[in-house]
């Protein structure tokens, strides 16, 4: 790095020479973004049939905070328009508003720009417009957002703080963390702003040796945003120095002590928000309990910064620990430069943040003892920029680091979506990368390879779009015309699979820049396996080459392949799954054409599965036997279709779904027809023959005869069961997220030989937990028998139990029940509604005094509102929550007594008639 070899006393020249940005470039930029601003907010520059109007535009990125590096920075225009009434007007309109803007940007980009040039990139992040203005040299950039947004704050004053409502009327809107960041930028903008011009030049340092770490490392993605470091380092000046005048080299110092001690750091400000208000002070009191480092955003508190459950501050550490012994560090008589002192900050030398955190009284926390390392500056500060930024390429990751990496247990519920779009989504640049270089090989062997291709197939994740980022797998599979059927695979596949390896080995010449081919030294029988690698963006992919028998032909969209097309492959001999690449078309087709939404939840699973996998790789023997990962893909597709079945769904409830579906494992039987089914004769015995196999049983929908849920399932449902107790399946201080309800099986598909095993597994209650109920009903009964109007003439004449319950019908799961009173004031049907609110009231409060005075072996609830007509309560199961029994309180006449005194009455009649 050149930061290193720079002494400490020269780092001003540094700053002024190196890093901060061009004035003729800003001055251009800043012009043509001013034309830009006007001609939106002027009705002559929009089109007529806009229905919104530019209520102001704010700007804001490193440019509008004045922190812009040398070389390339970014920029905002937060657009904030009439339409927008709510944050949720945001979410519903944002994609058209985009469209309309992108319309507007069109002539104003082909317009001359003096000393810039305009690109216009691939749009790869949701929610905004982006392009990038380029200097005529090429030196450099600015890229731009365009960012359509609800005006929050409305016109702000100077120094006056948010109206507490605006902050809670956020929490309400049940947004994502930093979804709404756009709404503050002009808080975000003015807290960095008003710094000094020396603190900007420490930004611009921290920075600079930031931008160098990502460089050297190739894992940009993976790290915290450079904002989180701006934070980061106007924290540790107002804590260790707060003058105009201070040493560079001590600032860098201390910056770079604080991320080696990130497990430390909870920051925040409460200068635009605070504890005054309830709904922000409980969602504060939730933030500060999050992984380390906190660094929460000061204009936007539900925009965690330093992220410690996503982000890898590990890299950074590692190279802050590494650097104390350059120039840069050590002064001109040979002394290493010390850190600035304060609270929160680190003392060279010691392992920890080394000083206890004095805190205004003003800014105390209302539990001001919780942590001990957790600082918050008060006023004294102004705000930044720009909606919580997403990655821009790829996270690497690879097996070995996601035991420590990117824990899903930490990322709250409301946070999964934008984990999954800014750290498991795929690398766009390395899917271009593997795309040219699949074409490569693919056309390479077309001309060159003997053995001629048919057609070709993309499978494995990659063809299916279930590939995660950082490492994943792709499946290439060559027809050949060669082959007549199933058995002339294996007598020639060795050849073949040697013929391409070498045409690949002597024609692959680096085609793609930044990727690489190579062979492992193992491979596995009947395929021809490399590896595609970019050392760049950190990522992989493991592909398999595959020539097979073209089995199905070229179908149509939507067509179901021929009958006789799995009736020869079962009278081919076959072993289980042995041909499964034949059908690779109906695989990838089958998840490919399922909801992006419903993909990202595979995403999320699957994510899961590898953490679990590399946590325990080499310390248990399931590690080796778990079941492939593609059967976790076809259980979430089976959890959605058969608990929700829509685009749009909460991503925790889908997760939750999938991992109790993996904790009754030995419960599951799971298949499709929609590629083959019971009509043919031969298919009809082989299916009914997988289903009488043992569980789970996961069949591929394109290969019948391939049990993917072989495995060992033990580890997975061990793991299931501890990640549903975490973060990422609690919402806020409420409930736990609750699951789609979806059992292991399906009636319809069920054979008829296995319905009375079908109705004792998922249909009949457990007898524990009805035991459990009896005797607690019993218990209630005998308490309103002995308690209820005591004091009043009403008595009580039984108390009966009803409903599917009492019948011997109730189901697995949640049931009904009534609780019927006979009550003597009644003596007759119409009376019945007579009194009823004086009755209900008095039931109501002696099942309250049984629920206090009596011991429960299960969860008895009764609801917190109360109505005069109707009465209920509810008993749940301790150990099984989802079994429960939900009874009605019935105030009834009891007609059958009435009844039975008619009948003995008559019979008197006629005996006293009737002469012996």
């Amino acid at each position: 790095m050149d930061l290193y070899l720079t002494p400490a006393a020269t780092l001003d020249n540094l700053v002024a020479r190196r890093l901060q940005p061009s004035p003729e470039f800003l001055a251009a930029a800043r012009r043509a973004l001013g034309a830009l601003a006007a001609s939106l907010r002027e009705p002559g520059g929009r089109a007529a049939a806009q229905p919104w109007r530019v209520l102001k535009i704010a700007k804001g990125g490193s440019a509008g905070r004045g922190t812009a590096l040398r070389g390339g920075c970014d920029s905002e225009l937060v657009i904030f328009l009439d339409c927008f009434k709510s944050y949720q007007d945001e979410s519903v309109h944002r994609a058209e508003t985009l469209n309309e803007l992108r319309t507007l940007l069109q002539p104003w980009c082909q317009k001359p720009i003096c000393g810039l040039s305009f690109v216009f990139p691939e749009q790869d992040r949701p929610g905004v417009l982006q392009f990038r203005l380029v200097s005529t040299d090429l030196e450099n950039w600015m890229d731009v957002s365009l960012v359509p947004a609800f005006d929050a704050l409305g016109q702000l004053s100077s120094n006056v703080k948010p109206a507490p409502q605006v902050y809670s009327t956020l929490l309400k809107s049940g947004c994502q963390g930093g979804e709404h960041a756009a709404c503050f930028s002009e808080l975000r903008r003015n807290f960095v702003n008003v710094r000094s011009a020396k603190v900007k030049n420490l930004i611009l340092l921290v920075k600079h040796w930031y931008r160098q770490v990502c460089q050297e490392e190739g894992r940009r993605e993976m790290l915290p945003p450079a904002y989180a470091l701006e934070l980061l380092t106007i924290f540790a000046w107002e804590q260790g120095c707060g003058k105009d005048a201070f040493s560079l080299a001590q600032g860098l110092r201390t910056v770079l002590g604080l991320i080696q001690q990130y497990r430390h750091l909870c920051v925040f400000w409460t200068l635009n928000y605070g504890f005054e208000e309830a709904t922000v002070s409980q969602f504060l009191r939730q933030q500060l309990e999050r992984t380390r480092p906190v660094i929460l955003d000061p204009a936007d508190p539900t925009w965690d910064v330093g992220d410690g459950a996503v982000w890898r501050w590990d890299l950074l550490a590692r190279e802050a620990q590494s650097c104390y012994e350059h120039p840069c560090f050590l002064q001109a008589a040979g002394s290493a430069v010390q850190p600035w002192e304060g609270p929160g900050l680190p003392r060279a030398g010691s392992s920890g943040l080394g000083h206890p955190i004095q805190r205004d009284s003003a800014q105390r926390t209302p539990e001001d003892s919780s942590s001990l390392h957790a600082v918050h500056p008060g006023a004294g500060s102004r705000q930044p920029s720009g909606p919580a930024p997403g990655p821009s390429g790829a996270a690497c990751i690879t097996p070995s680091t996601l035991g420590t990496a990117l824990d899903l247990s930490q990322i709250a519920a409301r946070d999964l979506d934008r984990f999954i779009q800014n750290h498991l989504k795929p690398n766009p640049q390395f899917q271009k990368q593997i795309g040219k270089a699949i074409d490569v090989i693919l056309g390479c062997l077309r001309e060159n390879c003997v053995y001629k291709a048919s057609r070709v197939s993309k499978g494995g994740s990659f063809g299916r779009g279930t590939d995660l980022r950082g490492g994943s797998d792709a499946e290439l599979i060559i027809f050949l015309n060669c082959f007549k059927d199933y058995k002339d695979q294996r007598a020639h596949r060795p050849e073949i699979l040697n013929e391409m390896q070498a045409q690949l080995e002597s024609r692959w010449q680096d085609p793609v820049p930044g990727l690489s081919l190579k062979f492992p030294e193992r491979t596995v029988p009947g395929a021809l396996q490399f590896q595609l690698v970019s050392t760049a963006l950190g990522s992989w992919m493991d592909v398999t080459l595959l020539p097979v028998f073209d089995a199905v032909g070229q179908l149509c969209p939507g067509a179901k392949p021929a009958p006789q097309v799995y009736s020869t492959l079962l009278n081919s001999g076959c072993q289980r799954g042995e041909h499964a690449a034949c059908f690779s078309d109906l695989r990838r087709n089958f998840v490919n054409n399922r909801p992006t939404k419903l993909k990202n939840l595979i995403l999320l699973v699957k994510h899961w599965y590898r953490q679990v996998a590399a946590q325990n790789k080499g310390q248990q023997p399931a590690c080796a036997s778990l079941p492939p990962v593609y059967a976790l893909e076809l259980l979430t597709i089976f959890a959605w279709e058969q608990g929700c079945g829509k685009d749009s769904f909460k991503m925790a409830e889908g997760l939750k779904t999938v991992l109790e579906l993996v904790q009754r494992h030995r419960q599951l039987c799971v298949y499709w027809t929609v590629n083959y089914g019971f009509e043919d004769p031969d298919i009809r015995t082989q299916l009914l023959g997988q289903l009488q196999k043992k569980r789970p049983l996961v069949l591929d929908p394109a290969d019948p005869t391939w049990n993917v849920g072989q495995g060992s399932w033990e580890l997975l449902a061990q793991e299931a069961a501890i990640l549903g107790t975490q973060a990422c399946f609690k919402s806020g201080e409420g409930p736990s997220v609750e699951p789609w309800d979806v059992m292991p099986a399906v009636l319809y598909q069920t054979p008829a030989g296995d319905l009375d095993k079908f109705i004792s597994e998922f249909l009949q209650p457990n007898r524990q937990f009805l035991a459990q109920v009896n005797k607690a009903i019993d218990t209630i009964c005998s308490f309103l028998r002995e308690n209820c109007f005591r004091n009043s003439a009403i008595k009580v004449l039984k108390v009966v139990k009803g409903g599917s319950l009492a019948k011997g019908t109730a189901l697995q799961g949640c049931s009904d029940a009534d609780l019927v009173v006979f009550l003597s004031c009644f003596s007759q049907f119409s009376e019945q509604g007579n009194r009823r609110a004086e009755i209900i009231s008095e039931i109501r409060t002696q099942l309250e005094a049984c629920q206090q005075e009596m011991q429960f072996e299960v969860k008895f609830e009764i609801p917190k509102w109360e109505n005069s007509r109707v009465l209920s309560f509810s008993l749940t199961s301790q150990t099984m929550l989802d079994q429960s029994v939900d009874f009605d309180v019935l105030p009834a006449f009891n007609a059958l007594v009435l009844r039975g005194l008619t009948v003995a009455l008559g019979w008197a009649l006629v005996s006293a008639v009737v002469p012996t």
